[in-house]
């Protein structure tokens, strides 16, 4: 059947179903005739039923109250949360062809389902199916419950099949030729292999994540992906059909407590996506709680406190809560331009129809067919791809934060390495270039370091005041920046002495060129304030590694050199060699 053939048709039995109009068929106990042309018959048309309330009636005491079976007063093939054993009688006969017929239940949760097989009134067959049974002993090793029958074409049988469950009493039962029943069932190996390969491939994102950037947020979602995947290899009965044999003890209880795992994860998850902590508090605590709740449910279980069908239960009641309670914060955030919250509400538009469903059809309420056996499935698989957007989100948020401290790092760095006047390195800053620059002077490739002091700046500045000289200092360091190369360094040391660093010099006579170059340029008078005024320079130099190979020592040279400058009557350049000592 197309699929919107099939889509249309589960929305028209959803929507009977929530009006409350009777959903099952309008005929049952007549004879299921089966032609091999038909492939594929449903038996609920058929059915009918009988209440074992203590479970004590046997085949030959149910053959005997035949007439007192009634056809079942609920929608196709679900009878709800029952606990007690109940009796389908179906009464079948093949019409032609080789009389072999597979007679199905495609709901793996039924825990025990018992056929007999009777002929002309006499027990020919009985075949135990079940999930309660190994899976190595099934009739036929399906994911579905399955056995294949003999049926002789024009020989009336009464099939009679036993079923008792701590689930939901789903029997979904058809009768199918051979050749189709196993060609819809590696139809279904293939759609559950896709939809647990996806399942997977999440895990692996959000575990490899976490490993990486150490985010609680992306186990959460790992944790809370496993939970939901659990409940689905449970529910579908791929578990065990290809992990494990026999599905008692705690894996009687995997799908509930799966739930429960993907509850208290979730719970976490959603508050911190939502950052409901500072945004919601109320919500915050009310997640909490219910993760808190899930996880104690967990437990209890586990050590056996809780059987399968309270396990179910308390999984079936939380189930709705994160919701109602992030809905309206993810509403809210949304509004305002959240995109977080979009999509947390996105994945839960998906969940909601899927949740909905399930949980109808659960309680009985929903005809058992394809959409609303598998609608959730589909559902929570978009939630989850939904919310892998919430986290790539998260990602970029982390990557952001960590741009921002790198920012605010080199921030700070400039900071204790600039001067905040000129925006010149400071004495530190100055440090850090010469101690990149001078391992790697040589005779021919020297550092020059040039100490430079104003001639005439403390007049302009006593005059014109310290906002002026403050002006007059920012303008000194870019006319000195303008007369260098992009690679030489400006720094001022304080007040109004700068240093200048510069690679690359030949010799003593192209730092004597340079210092002129300075002098010269300084020749220029600047304004300040609306007034003109003239400041000139007094330079001394040392080269390394002629003249010395740290800072400190070639610092001292340079400054015993200008202030020799200083004394012999300034607006000169002199170098602070061997025969120039360190200033006094």
């Amino acid at each position: 059947m197309p699929l919107l053939c099939r889509l249309r048709r589960f929305l028209v039995l959803l929507l009977l179903a929530w009006l409350g109009l009777a959903l099952g068929p309008a005929r049952a106990g007549t004879l299921l005739q089966l032609q091999d042309r038909q492939g594929e018959v449903p038996a609920w048309p058929a059915v009918r039923m009988l209440v074992d309330a203590d479970g004590s009636l046997t085949v030959d005491a149910v053959q005997r109250r035949l007439a007192e079976f009634r056809t079942p007063d609920s929608p196709t093939a679900n009878l709800g949360p029952r606990r007690e054993v109940v009796w389908l009688a179906v009464p079948v006969q093949a019409l032609d062809g080789d009389g072999r017929w597979v007679f199905s239940i495609d709901y793996p949760p039924l825990n025990h389902a018992d056929l007999y097989v009777l002929r002309a009134g006499q027990p020919v067959a009985l075949h135990r199916m079940g999930n309660a049974v190994a899976f190595d002993q099934r009739p036929m090793q399906t994911r579905v419950h399955a056995v294949e029958l003999h049926l002789p074409p024009g020989v009336p049988h009464q099939l009679l099949l036993r079923v008792a469950t701590a689930s939901a009493m789903l029997v979904p039962i058809s009768l199918v030729k051979p050749a189709l029943f196993h060609a819809n069932a590696a139809g279904d190996q293939m759609l559950q292999g896709v939809l647990a390969g996806v399942a997977l491939a999440l895990l692996a994102y959000s575990l490899t994540h976490w490993a990486t950037l150490r985010d609680p947020m992306f186990l959460e979602y790992a944790l809370l992906l496993s939970g939901v995947t659990t409940f689905f290899v449970t529910y579908f009965g791929i578990g065990q059909q290809h992990l494990w044999n026999m599905q008692t003890g705690l894996l009687a209880k995997a799908a509930p407590l799966g739930v429960l795992v993907a509850l208290a994860a979730g719970g976490l998850f959603v508050a911190r996506a939502l950052q409901t902590r500072e945004r919601a508090p109320w919500a915050h605590r009310a997640l909490m709680v219910l993760s808190g709740v899930a996880t104690l449910g967990f437990i209890a279980a586990v050590a056996g406190a809780l059987d399968y069908r309270q396990t179910q239960t308390l999984a079936t009641a939380l189930g709705p809560v994160p919701m109602l309670m992030a809905i309206p914060v993810a509403f809210r955030l949304a509004r305002q331009g959240d995109r977080v919250a979009f999509y947390m509400l996105l994945g839960w538009m998906a969940y909601m129809a899927g949740a909905l469903t399930i949980a109808a059809l659960l309680r009985g309420w929903l005809p058992v067919e394809f959409w609303t056996q598998h609608l959730f499935q589909f559902a929570s698989l978009a939630e989850m791809l939904a919310w892998t957007r919430v986290l790539s989100l998260r990602i970029e948020g982390i990557r952001r934060a960590a741009e921002r401290t790198e920012l605010e790092k080199a921030a700070l760095v400039s900071l204790a390495h600039t001067d905040p006047l000129t925006g010149l390195p400071n004495r530190r800053g100055l440090q850090q270039s010469l101690a990149r620059a001078l391992p790697l002077c040589r005779g021919e490739s020297a550092v020059a370091v040039y100490l430079i002091d104003l001639d005439g700046f403390k007049p302009v500045n006593d005059r014109l005041g310290h906002d002026a000289g403050d002006d007059l200092l920012m303008q000194v360091g870019q006319r000195l920046k303008r007369q260098l190369r992009h690679s030489d360094v400006v720094a001022r040391l304080g007040g109004d002495e700068f240093v200048i660093m510069t690679t690359g010099i030949t010799g003593e006579d192209e730092a004597l060129a340079l210092g002129g170059k300075l002098l010269a340029a300084f020749d220029l008078p600047f304004e300040v304030s609306g007034q003109h005024c003239r400041v000139g320079l007094t330079i001394g130099f040392a080269l390394a590694p002629h003249d010395g190979r740290d800072a400190e020592s070639l610092l001292k040279r340079a400054d015993a050199a200008m202030y020799v400058g200083k004394q012999a009557g300034r607006h000169t350049v002199r170098r602070g060699g061997a025969s120039v000592g360190p200033a006094a």
